[in-house]
């Protein structure tokens, strides 16, 4: 379904919705070149198949496919006769994809689960766990008569785990508090024996403090074991050999990062070519992705063209031919799988696919901090004439994560707000990524602080270019997001006609107190240690300071959000509204730290645009 703007009419979000299908993961089948994916609808993760002929059908019935540990991902795998899935109950099942795709629980649903992989030989299925505050890596047969084992556990977090083509030895991800997977991440190789297969030994391979490494991979010969390592402001792709346990670096990262952070389990931005010869691997830089090959003997590196798609991810490369694909979005389409055979772009063959054919052509926009480094940000231009003529009124996204990225491929806030009049602006502050590790790290103990102050110099430099109305700007923002909405309403009051937080971090003392495991230790990066400077979480902590808060906020949250208490967001309610300030607030019933439901994402940007219409 494709909808433009006719007469400057804005797109409705109900039409916007309905007419994008959201892939998370996809994968080859072993013989022939028929696709997996699995897709996002109405909140649940469904599992298809394509055939060679087109054909596509649905496998996982009433599953709800997704992986539930951390953040998720990591959702399926497939074999020869199988596909594996990780359900949102914490159960893992089984496919048979040659026997009318009969459906069989092969764990209880007593843990959180993720990234199952099965062995060569088809007979079991390794994946990451969570039970409680307990973190490994499990088996199970794929028959399903005997209970699942854990294989590996003692470090706090795992990802990553991998099959050698012998069946024999196993590769995986693993760290340890107070670290987050991107600062000091390790590999280590297993070897796994015996009639309910224990793990004989294991060692270390590579990554440390400052030089973490992840996604491991086997090369299909079985010679050698490839990973990521971070060097120095960039990352390099390494080759161990397994006969002399030797390592080379057959990528380095000049200007450029192989990798983006494992938030979610199961990301995948290199692979190997059937053969052994190739890896074929996506290049992250300021904000953008291109795709590239090297050669495994000689390092020679070959850049493949893939405009107009300016970001990719989930990299998969065929068993049976040269053909690739990856999941990835241009400026007027959003993600979608993009096949390339022969150095070619094949036309896309999913249905209902989304793609504006009016669309706001981003503009990067670049000036200068305190400290006289760049900072970036993206700019789209309305594509309605707003009610007033002159400078457009500007929506200013503040990223989640912090560690994260915005890039100018579609997404479906920009096409929706710029359809109504709107400038969006997507701002990459210092502490994003695909920028460098300096720059990454220069949010190290100021977050609350560099990030309000690059949004304070863009709005100038914003100004400076005559793109917005100065008078007419709103925040906005989720998660790590919606707390520099907050502070910076605090600190600049006046300065936006409005704020919008979804499931914002407020309190910075509850949140090192009771967050969720994996990001336990997270606020010793940004903003430091809590037991002796116990002072600066409570100053920087918005909820210390919603008295000074003057502007309107409308507040978005989940009602089973693990990360971010829906109580944060009740306290700033009340306290803005005992003092007349407008405010509203939006508990989704079921949702967690994020929303999925069509319905609640629909009231969600029906209920903005009404604020902003009245504020702005």
């Amino acid at each position: 379904m494709e909808k433009k703007l006719q007469n400057n009419k804005p797109i409705s979000i109900q039409e916007l919705i309905a007419s994008i299908k959201r892939v998370n993961d996809i994968h080859y089948s072993v013989y022939g070149n028929s696709i997996f994916y699995v897709t996002n609808n109405d909140g649940k993760g469904e599992l298809f198949e394509i055939a060679d002929n087109g054909e596509e059908t649905k496998l996982s019935r009433d599953l709800n496919v997704r992986g539930t540990v951390g953040y998720g991902g990591g959702d399926f795998d497939i074999s020869e006769y199988l596909a594996v899935v990780s359900e949102k109950n914490g159960s893992i099942f089984k496919i048979n994809l040659k026997t009318n795709q009969n459906i069989t629980r092969l764990t209880p649903a007593n843990n959180r689960t993720s990234s199952p992989k099965i062995s060569p030989d088809g007979k079991w299925v390794l994946y990451v766990y969570n039970q409680g505050d307990i973190n490994g890596i499990g088996i199970t047969s794929t028959h399903g008569l005997t209970q699942p084992n854990q294989l590996v556990i003692g470090s706090d977090f795992y990802m990553h785990p991998t099959w050698h083509p012998d069946g024999e030895r196993i590769a995986w991800v693993e760290w340890n508090h107070p670290y987050m997977p991107w600062d000091a991440s390790q590999i280590k190789i297993g070897r796994v024996g015996g009639m309910q297969l224990k793990l004989l030994k294991e060692d270390y391979i590579d990554g440390k403090l400052e030089e973490s490494a992840n996604q491991p991979q086997f090369s299909p010969d079985g010679k050698w074991l490839s990973y990521i390592r971070r060097n120095g402001n960039w990352d390099d792709l390494v080759l161990y050999n397994l006969n002399t346990h030797a390592k080379k670096s057959i990528v380095k990262g000049n200007g450029f990062h192989l990798r983006l952070p494992d938030w979610v389990q199961g990301s995948r931005s290199y692979q190997w070519a059937s053969d052994s010869s190739t890896i074929y691997f996506i290049k992250y830089h300021q904000g953008t992705a291109s795709l590239s090959k090297v050669c495994v003997n000689t390092s020679k590196l070959e850049s493949i063209d893939i405009s107009p798609y300016i970001w990719a991810s989930q990299i998969a490369v065929s068993k049976t031919s040269n053909d690739i694909m990856f999941i990835g979005s241009s400026i007027k389409e959003t993600d979608q799988i993009v096949q390339i055979s022969d150095n070619k772009i094949l036309p896309n063959f999913q249905k209902n696919r989304h793609q504006q054919e009016l669309f706001a052509e981003p503009e990067e926009i670049t000036f200068a901090a305190d400290d006289n480094s760049i900072v970036y940000a993206w700019y789209f231009p309305p594509l309605a004439q707003n009610k007033q003529s002159g400078l457009p009124p500007c929506i200013l996204n503040i990223h989640s994560g912090p560690t994260s990225v915005k890039h100018p491929g579609f997404s479906l806030d920009t096409a929706f707000f710029t359809s109504q009049g709107f400038a969006v602006v997507h701002l990459n502050y210092r502490g994003s990524v695909t920028f460098g590790y300096d720059y990454q790290y220069a949010l190290r103990r100021k977050w609350g602080e560099v990030e309000v102050q690059d949004t304070v110099y863009l709005i100038d430099a914003l100004k400076k270019r005559s793109l917005v109305d100065p008078e007419k700007i709103a925040v906005k923002g989720s998660s790590a997001g919606g707390f520099s909405v907050l502070n910076l309403l605090i600190k600049f009051p006046g300065l936006f006609k409005a704020g919008i937080c979804s499931y914002a971090v407020s309190d910075l003392v509850n949140d090192a107190q009771y967050t969720h495991k994996f990001e336990r230790y997270y606020h010793q990066f940004l903003t430091g240690d809590f037991t002796t400077e116990y002072d600066r979480f409570v100053n920087r902590s918005p909820i210390s300071h919603l008295h000074e808060i003057k502007d309107p906020v409308a507040l978005f949250h989940g009602s089973e959000d693990k990360v971010v208490s829906p109580n944060q967001s009740q306290e700033i309610f009340d306290s803005l509204s005992k003092r007349n300030i407008p405010c509203i607030l939006r508990l989704y019933e079921g949702e967690g730290h994020g929303f999925r439901k069509q319905e609640n994402i629909e009231d969600y940007y029906n209920t903005v645009i009404v604020f902003l219409n009245k504020y702005l």
